[in-house]
């Protein structure tokens, strides 16, 4: 007859249940890293927080991954696949463009600082040519020129990728929300109202309109004034 097993004396700490490990794999890993950049925030990614959280040791993870760069612009791919593909053949191309900008913007606040990414690195993955090929799709069959239609998507891009940014950083200084953010917007406005009116007139007469409108308004103001720029190029000069 087997012996009882001994009780371990009161005052050993009990012992962790050793996470289970996951299979490993490409997907598995990309899912991992960004379960964690929507969690701690792009900073707090590293191969060795992945690999345990995958119950592997880093060492596993350059199987699928060459360095943390690689995995940082396969992850933004990753994201730029959940924004809907602009469709050609919407019978408004100024609005299906803005709707695509607006969806962008959403997709990357969802994920919180990993934008930063972008700002860095021409998006290339296939999900990234996909969307650019849509878009470009669209802007070139409403007769947007060539070169109007690559520069103006870059810029689109780039007025995306800072707004996603600028609301990644005021959530990190508390300021997540418009209601957040209404203190320092008000120290703004007061401390423009009270430079020197004969050397900063311009300001002081302008202090709440530099700081007024939500994120999302201007957002939307930006959005209007590039596409319509756009839309003065396309076929018959249509600028809404």
């Amino acid at each position: 007859m087997p012996a009882a097993a001994i009780p371990a004396p009161p005052w050993r700490a009990p012992k962790k249940t050793p996470a289970a490990r996951q299979p490993l794999s490409a997907e598995a890993v990309l899912s991992t890293a960004l379960r964690i950049v929507d969690r701690d925030g792009l900073d707090a990614l590293s191969m060795r927080r992945v690999a345990q959280e995958l119950g592997t040791g880093a060492a596993s993870l350059y199987a699928y991954f060459a360095n943390k760069d690689e995995l940082l612009e396969q992850l933004l791919d990753r994201v730029v696949g959940e924004i809907p593909l602009p469709s050609p053949a919407a019978p408004d191309w100024v609005a299906e463009v803005k709707r695509s900008c607006y969806a962008s913007r959403a997709v990357f606040c969802a994920h919180r600082d990993l934008v930063k990414v972008a700002r860095a690195n021409l998006p290339l993955g296939p999900n990234a040519l996909r969307y650019t090929e849509a878009l470009l799709a669209v802007l070139r069959g409403a007769g947007v020129p060539d070169r109007i239609a690559a520069w103006g998507m870059d810029q689109l891009s780039l007025v995306i990728v800072a707004d996603a940014v600028e609301t990644a950083i005021h959530a990190e200084r508390g300021r997540a929300t418009e209601a957040d953010a209404a203190p320092y917007l008000a120290q703004v406005r007061d401390y423009l109202a009270g430079l020197p009116a004969d050397e900063f007139p311009n300001l002081v007469a302008m202090a709440p309109m530099m700081i007024e409108g939500s994120g999302d308004e201007r957002f939307a103001f930006a959005i209007d004034l590039m596409v319509g720029g756009l839309a003065r190029h396309a076929r018959g000069g249509d600028a809404r």
